[in-house]
Parts: structure tokens; C-alpha cells; sequence
């Protein structure tokens, strides 16, 4: 006997019926194929995966169909910026200020309880759902900024192929040749950075617009972003000094515009020339 819903009860296999909070009911001619169970911090949740055959799968647009793409610039100081030069903000959910002071506060009172006790269980539960309550915050923010971008009026999104993982691994320990002793290796500096690039959660944003572009039947591009910030859009010259924070002024023709909007068109641009056939460099196009 599978996973069955009636009303406000669920029946699993090996645990029968139990009482829940149906916070969505399934809709007519759909059938329920699995149930995951997954405990968090305020309780316990059940995610029903259904399916209706009778609906037929999305298709995105071909391709050699594309005549209009938008450029995705993924970012700490702005989350994103659009080639159309529209920016969005970052909130920084977890790196705030006024986020920081509470998890360092109650972060402490677990430290300072008696390892075992209920007190410290209690206190180790206040700040799971506080680090809950900042997790539904990113997230439903997220779906909010992935419909926008999804419901512009383009046949394409290019987004950047980051390899996130990458980006946040430790800087390579430095160490004397002489004395044996480790040196600065910028780790400290790092630690920060790796901080908001987890805060800004881009890997969960970009397969939310994967998802919302998918329903709408447009095409996703992921662009390798090498140096699209440095690239000057008018000449070509590429030189990391070309980029001074969010300001870009080209050292060879004297071109200037906003640093991180201009990756986004560059981005667009390298979608484009993938849609014609005239990049020699492959891309991953989601459909």
C-alpha cells in the first residue's frame, strides 16, 4: 500500500495514518508516486512528488528560434545584473549586521551551557530556527527574483557556468623554505568572501530559473564567465586593470561604463554568438 492523503491525514507505508498541516491540496487527476520525510528545525515535513500524464512536457524554443536573450550577472554587492541594466539587490540574509549579532549572541549561549543539558538542547533548538527562519527568507526571495527575470519579455537567459564549489575551497597553504613556518596566505580575507558567496546561495538561484524557464518553454544558457568583467565591450582589450570595483574604464581605447552591467552584456553576447554558431566554445543550454 503506497503514500495516500485524505483531508488533514496521510497514510505512509510501515507508519499508517498520522494527522498533518495539508498545506497545498493535490490537484485533480494527479497521482502521488512518492513521499519524502525530512526533519528540520520546527518540526517535520512530508514533500508529495505526484503526476499527471495526460499533461505534456514543456519544450522550449529551438535554438536557431532565439532572437532575444537576456544576460545574467551574478553578484555580493547587487545579487544579480541584468544586461537591460536593471540591477537586484542583495539582502544578505545571514551576513547582515543585524543577523550576524543574533546568531553571535545566541551561538554563545549554546557554547556557555553545560554540554548535555536540556538548557543547552533548548538553546541549540532557538538557534536552528533562527537559522531556519533566515534559510525561508533566501529562499522565498529567490523564487520572487527568478519569476521576474523568467517573465522578461526574451526568448533566452544567459546565465554563468560557476563552478561554486571551486571558488570556495581554502587558499593553498604557504609555508618558509627556509624556517618551515606558515605564511599569510589569504585565507583570513577569504573566509569572508566564501562567506557571502554561501549567504548569496547562486547555485539554488540559478536552478530556480532553470526550473521557472523550463515551464515557460525558454532556453537557459550557462556562459563561461572568464574574464567577462575585464573585457572591454568596445575594443576587446582584456586586462585586469581595466576594473576598479564596480567602475570599468578600458587602458587601451579609454571606454567606461558600469563594471558588472557590462558582464552581464558580455554575457548576453557570448549567448548570442553560441545561438548563431559563430563561438567555437561549447555551452550548456537547459531546456
Amino acid at each position: 500500500m503506497g503514500v495516500k492523503v485524505q483531508d488533514s491525514k496521510i497514510y505512509l507505508p510501515k507508519l499508517g495514518w498520522m494527522g498533518f498541516f495539508n498545506s497545498r491540496l493535490i490537484p485533480d487527476g494527479f497521482t502521488i508516486k512518492a513521499a519524502t520525510i525530512r526533519k528540520r528545525q520546527d518540526g517535520w515535513y512530508v514533500s508529495i512528488r505526484i503526476e499527471d500524464k495526460s499533461i505534456p512536457d514543456y519544450l522550449s524554443k529551438p535554438l536557431n528560434e532565439v532572437d532575444s536573450i537576456l544576460g545574467c550577472d551574478l553578484g555580493i554587492t547587487k545579487l544579480v545584473h541584468l544586461s537591460d541594466r536593471h540591477q537586484i539587490d542583495n539582502p544578505k540574509f545571514s551576513t547582515n549586521k543585524k543577523s550576524l549579532r543574533t546568531l553571535k549572541i545566541r551561538q554563545r549561549r549554546v557554547s556557555r551551557k553545560i554540554k548535555g543539558s536540556k538548557n543547552r538542547k533548548k538553546a541549540a533548538r532557538k538557534l536552528g530556527r533562527f537559522h531556519k527562519k533566515i534559510t525561508d527568507k533566501r529562499v522565498a526571495y529567490q523564487w520572487d527574483i527568478a519569476n521576474k527575470i523568467v517573465s522578461r519579455k526574451v526568448d533566452a537567459i544567459a546565465l554563468e557556468d560557476l563552478n561554486i564549489r571551486t571558488m570556495l575551497k581554502r587558499c593553498r597553504v604557504k609555508t618558509d623554505e627556509s624556517t618551515g613556518r606558515f605564511l599569510k596566505n589569504g585565507q583570513s580575507r577569504k573566509k569572508g568572501l566564501n562567506r557571502a558567496i554561501s549567504d548569496a546561495s547562486w547555485g539554488e538561484l540559478i536552478l530556480k530559473i532553470e526550473y521557472l524557464a523550463a515551464k515557460l518553454g525558454k532556453v537557459v544558457i550557462k556562459i563561461n564567465p572568464r574574464h567577462s568583467s575585464q573585457e572591454c565591450r568596445k575594443c576587446g582589450h582584456i586586462d585586469k586593470s581595466n576594473r576598479d570595483g564596480e567602475k570599468f574604464i578600458c587602458t587601451e581605447c579609454g571606454h567606461h561604463e558600469h563594471a558588472d552591467i557590462g558582464a552581464a552584456k558580455t554575457i548576453r553576447d557570448r549567448a548570442f554568438k553560441i545561438v548563431r554558431g559563430d563561438s567555437p566554445e561549447l555551452a550548456a543550454v537547459s531546456s
